[in-house]
């Protein structure tokens, strides 16, 4: 770039200054250099090169030439006219001869520093300070030769001054050899003031460098036979343009590398892997940090700066005090320059972030944020900060699940009133899972309803998403298998595999992406309140429409979700009891596999989407060992417990089935003390009111029943019979069991207590009752595992030692239904008693037949206890 325009706009009024300059004649002697005024003043430009400019040359009036008698041979041109390069299209007899006096008498405060031109002379007693004394130099001490800043030769002329005026870049003094100077130049009014020139400007004026070169003759001018050399500087850019740029440019590939290597970190978590991670996100913040100190932002830059630097601290630190600052000056800078998309957007931030330091105070400050946007009917920030405030109370535990879903309603509320379709259908499906997950007495009623809102408007195309879709059947599915109806599920399984096969090859859901795009209505004439600036939670569209962001489940997930759905129904189908565990471990082996390169995230989520996967394999493998157990293969549950525990889930629901699943290995190998104390274990505390006493959520409530009910089986062995305990324990399941809304709870309770036997011993009509619950309830629910223990506890207690048909066919009804389940436990126990009632009825070679087989099976299940 050429160094005259290398100062932007500001170039054109210093160069006009530049170009009415007069340079007033110094000693030539080098012991009595002294700095040119010139020098003075010009350190008010900004520098181009860490060198100083030399001094612009003092052109001589062509009338006031004279030789050098003792300078270089390139000098000694007896009739050259050097010309000021700002006149270099002006006649020599433009200039007339008493020029200098004129000048002088004119402008009697005029030092040869910057002067404005005529059109502003009063501007010149204040810029210009006092001159020093002129002196006519001899000939010996004239200087050899000055030179021109450069700058001046890369700009066009200025326009010639009027005729009648002396131009105020003529020298105020000629060489002395010129007879036509008059002594009354020389200035007697007050003897010299040398001027200082500004400390600061001068110490910014780097030592000088390089070597002058000589310009060329003005071909214009064919009188000027001599050439004028150029600044000795080398001109570059100014180091502050350079190193804001660079600072942000290095922060954002700092993190764009940290965060595209941010999943395969966070799978592997290696000491090395992290300590690069960390240096790459530490020395993006450093960068960022700089460029927020340098007060060299323009305002908009400055919110934006603000706003990243917050974000990658809340995402990757801990430095919540730290971000909670920042934050406030970008809001401070927003609402002085009304940028109402970052203030919204540092405001959103600004929650997450008091969210984690105090819930109460971020709860009260996002509602006020909602009143703000209600107020300037900003309803794209009104759906933001709702769906933000739903999550906090979800998050927050399950006594905010009523504020939670109240929330929803206000969101549909108003995205019906708009037309916003997508973010009805979100706001109902989330408020589905919401009363899933607090299982009150008409919890299936409002499921449906809000399933029946949805699908009202699932026919249309442009409200329908994949994510949405799937969310849906997922919730659909999830709802029968809480009710236990088992052929329905069966049927909403098929719908959820046959939309996941549509979609599977489908481009509107890529699987590198987690993200979840529902289009707003943007208001006509509103303000801009949804730019690129907002993408992290507002996204600008084309055709007037904008897009809120929110998170969901990847393709991959949803994919292992459908497999883990699809054990649990198959675990209650007879034909395939072998199926469930197949399923499970195809879910395992897609949450293990190794992602596509997915796209860029910060290494805290990224172990979050890492850390969900594996609860879900934990998951997957204490459901295949709950399974393994059904079957008596208690290698297979040893396997799996020992595979769940050294993923150490975190959750505390995989910690209490983690629990449960070593109880029952204990149990199934006759380890019975053991099994006991596990059962007596302070997370399955139970108190009077059915409530365990650990806070936990409905799965830590069922299993606290299950063990308790597990420890009454225990207690029938004579080894551990505690009549006491036993009562106690019956008192306190039965209010808690015979109401309970999960039918297999009252199943498993019914089956229980017609099995055991207690002080006072319970009746015949109450011992049939149980079993008929219990039956019924397994035939309700599909259960083979409940069908078969109900048949042969039915044999045991009303048909033991009986004669007749009656007795036969409920042996044989036992037998059969344990086949089915493929314990092999319970098959020895039914060819037990099926032999024995072959027995009772005389049939001797068949009942020493099923007998044999009984005491095969027994001996089978005997050894699988040894692991």
């Amino acid at each position: 770039m050429p160094p005259g325009e290398a100062y932007g706009s500001q170039g054109h009024q210093h160069q006009h200054q530049h170009q009415f300059q007069v340079h007033p004649v110094q000693p030539a002697h080098p012991a009595h250099q002294l700095q040119h005024p010139q020098h003075q003043q010009q350190q008010h430009l900004p520098t181009l090169h860490s060198g100083p400019q030399a001094p612009p040359p003092l052109l001589p009036h062509p009338q006031f030439v004279n030789p050098y008698p003792n300078g270089d041979q390139q000098y000694q041109h007896q009739h050259a006219q050097y010309v000021h390069p700002a006149y270099a299209q002006q006649p020599a007899q433009f200039y007339p001869s008493s020029a200098p006096q004129q000048q002088q008498q004119q402008y009697p405060n005029y030092n040869g520093a910057f002067h404005t031109p005529p059109s502003a002379p009063q501007l010149a007693p204040q810029l210009a300070p006092h001159p020093p004394p002129v002196t006519a130099p001899t000939p010996m001490s004239s200087a050899p030769i000055q030179f021109v800043d450069p700058s001046y030769l890369q700009r066009a002329p200025p326009p010639r001054p009027p005729s009648n005026s002396f131009p105020a870049s003529q020298p105020q003094s000629a060489p002395a050899a010129s007879p036509q100077i008059p002594q009354a130049v020389q200035p007697q009014a007050r003897p010299p003031m040398p001027v200082k020139p500004s400390p600061k400007l001068e110490e910014r004026r780097p030592p000088s460098r390089g070597t002058p070169k000589l310009l060329t003759k003005d071909a214009r001018r064919p009188s000027s036979s001599a050439g004028v050399t150029k600044s000795p500087a080398t001109p570059h850019a100014s180091t502050h343009l350079e190193t804001l740029p660079l600072l942000l440019c290095v922060a954002e590939d700092c993190f764009e590398k940290a965060n595209a290597a941010a999943p395969k970190v966070a799978k592997s978590m290696s000491a090395s892997e992290v300590a690069e991670h960390h240096k790459l996100v530490a020395t993006g913040l450093g960068c960022l940090d700089v460029a927020l100190k340098s007060n060299k932002l323009w305002p908009r830059l400055e919110a934006r700066l603000c706003l990243r630097y917050t974000s990658i601290l809340i995402e990757e630190t801990t430095n919540i005090t730290e971000a909670e600052t920042t934050l406030t000056r970008g809001i401070s800078v927003c609402d002085k320059h009304r940028f109402l998309d970052l203030k919204y957007s540092s405001q959103f931030l600004l929650m997450k972030t008091l969210f984690q330091r105090n819930q109460k105070a971020a709860f009260k400050s996002i509602e006020s944020h909602i009143a703000d946007c209600t107020t300037y009917k900003h309803v794209p920030w009104i759906y933001a900060f709702r769906f933000l405030k739903a999550a906090f109370h979800l998050q927050s535990g399950t006594a905010a699940d009523n504020h939670a879903i109240e929330n929803l309603r206000r969101i549909a509320g108003v995205a019906h009133q708009r037309g916003d379709k997508a973010v009805f259908v979100m706001a109902m499906l989330l408020e589905g899972l919401a009363h899933l997950s607090t299982m009150k007495d008409d919890w299936a009623t409002r499921v449906q309803m809000c399933i029946a809102q949805v699908s009202k408007l699932q026919l249309e195309e442009s409200v329908r998403t994949p994510q949405s879709d799937v969310l849906l059947l997922l919730l659909d599915l999830s709802c029968s298998l809480h009710q236990k109806t088992h052929q329905i599920s069966a049927q909403k399984l098929g719908a959820l595999q046959r939309r996941l096969e549509e979609l599977k090859q489908s481009q509107d859901w890529s699987p590198q992406s987690g993200e979840m795009l529902l289009p707003i209505n943007r208001m006509q004439n509103a303000q801009q309140i949804v730019t690129i600036d907002t993408s992290a939670v507002l996204r600008p569209g084309d055709g007037g429409v904008d897009y809120l962001v929110l998170s969901t489940l990847g393709k991959q997930e949803a994919w292992a979700l459908a497999y883990v759905f699809n054990g649990i129904v198959a675990h209650y189908k007879a034909s395939t009891p072998g199926r469930s565990s197949g399923m499970w471990g195809e879910a395992v082996r897609l949450l293990e596999d190794s992602k596509p390169v997915s796209s860029s995230q910060s290494l805290p989520e990224a172990l979050k989407q890492a850390e969900w996967a594996r609860e879900l394999a934990c998951y997957a493998h204490i459901l295949t060992g709950l399974q393994a157990s059904t079957l008596s293969d208690w290698a297979k549950v040893k396997t799996c417990l020992q595979t769940v525990e050294e993923n150490e889930p975190r959750s505390e629901f995989l910690g209490v089935l983690t629990l449960y699943l070593e109880g029952v290995l204990y149990q199934g190998t006759a380890a019975l003390d053991k099994a006991t104390e596990i059962w007596k274990d302070k997370k399955f505390e139970m108190d009077w009111s059915g409530a365990p006493k650990a806070a936990g959520s409905r799965i830590v409530t069922e299993l606290s029943i299950l063990a308790a009910l597990n420890r009454l089986w225990i207690m029938q062995e004579p080894t551990q019979i505690d009549e006491a305990d036993t009562a106690e324990l019956v008192d306190l399941l039965r209010p808690i069991c015979e109401d309970n809304p999960d039918q297999e709870i009252r199943t498993v309770y019914n089956l229980v207590l017609s099995s055991i036997r207690m002080n006072p011993p319970p009746s015949i009509n109450q011992v049939k009752r149980h079993i008929q619950q219990s039956l019924s309830g397994a035939q309700q629910t599909s259960n083979t595992q409940y069908l078969s223990m109900a048949l042969n506890i039915m044999r045991c207690r009303l048909f033991e030692n009986v004669v007749g048909e009656q007795a036969l066919k409920s042996a044989r009804a036992a037998s059969a239904q344990a086949r089915k389940s493929g314990n092999v436990l319970w098959m020895s126990v039914a060819d037990g008693m099926l032999a024995q009632s072959f027995e009772m009825q005389g049939a001797l070679a068949e009942a020493r037949a099923t007998h044999d087989a009984g005491i095969r099976l027994a001996n089978e299940a005997f050894s699988k206890t040894q692991v």
